[in-house]
């Protein structure tokens, strides 16, 4: 049987569906692949939300959270934690140069949750369990520089975000928008901030070559992480644009996609 690869696994619409059914087959097939190889999870969520199920996988690899910007080892100090921010002042502008288009922005410090505003349209976005919540004008309560930032706006405001975006920050800072229904959601981040960097900073820091990265993801945010990896898998129903640097497409989360193709993988 193949062994030591690096095995890089998105977690939402790869390997769970809603915000809790998980794929109780591939999971079960990634912790036995765990035991000779390297399965890291590569998720834009952050860590209090994706930790049961890096506990359930039995891991003790580094894990990728928000989409990068934070890469850490809960069980291993050794392995340096790298963290991207972007300026706090630029949450701050956003909301003060934009008010007649926003519903909605929170970002977050590891764990630490900063919210604009109290209301129903946030509240799937934000994984509160775990977390620390302040709610109120960022200026005040956001004391530090986050990770990155989620944007609700209003309906067909992509132009307008992405024009403000270019124009102010040019090419210091990146937005990229997410499917929602009767509403923009958008997250603006650090051009730095990348899966396929932080891949590339774990394949590294364990010495293994290109060949041997293989990476499963259904999102643009997966996008670098695909390119990086040798083996990149794009996942059925995934973003039209994850298919133009796949090298291979699996089935849906549904049908079991990441099992179907690493059981075919590392049986040959």
């Amino acid at each position: 049987m193949k062994k030591d690869y690096l095995i890089a696994v998105d977690l939402d619409n790869t390997l769970i569906t809603g915000f809790d059914n998980y794929d109780k087959k591939s999971f079960a097939y990634l912790k036995e692949l765990s035991h000779s190889n390297y399965v890291v999870i590569a998720t834009g969520r952050p860590y209090r939300s994706s930790k049961y199920y890096y506990d359930l996988l039995e891991l003790k690899t580094p894990i990728v959270n928000y989409n990068g910007a934070l890469i850490h080892n809960p069980y291993n100090p050794i392995f340096k934690k790298n963290m991207i921010t972007i300026d706090r002042n630029i949450v701050i502008d956003l909301i003060k140069d934009n008010p007649e288009i926003l519903i909605n922005v929170f970002c977050e410090i590891e764990d630490e949750i900063f919210l604009w505003k109290d209301n129903d349209e946030i509240k799937p976005y934000l994984h509160i369990e775990g977390g620390n919540l302040a709610t109120g004008n960022l200026s005040k309560i956001l004391k530090g520089n986050p990770n990155g930032a989620i944007v609700l706006a209003k309906e067909g405001s992509e132009e307008l975000l992405t024009k403000y975006i270019q124009d102010k920050y040019q090419s210091t800072l990146n937005i990229r928008f997410w499917k929602a229904e009767g509403m923009v959601v958008s997250e603006i981040y650090s051009p730095l901030t990348s899966k396929g960097n932080a891949l590339a900073m774990i394949a590294k820091h364990y010495q293994i070559p290109r060949e041997k990265i293989i990476a499963i993801g259904d999102g643009h945010n997966d996008i670098e992480m695909l390119q990086m990896a040798k083996i990149g898998v794009a996942m059925g129903n995934c973003h039209p644009d994850l298919l133009k640097v796949a090298d291979f497409t699996t089935d849906s989360v549904e049908e079991h996609g990441v099992y179907n193709f690493l059981k075919h993988f590392f049986s040959k």
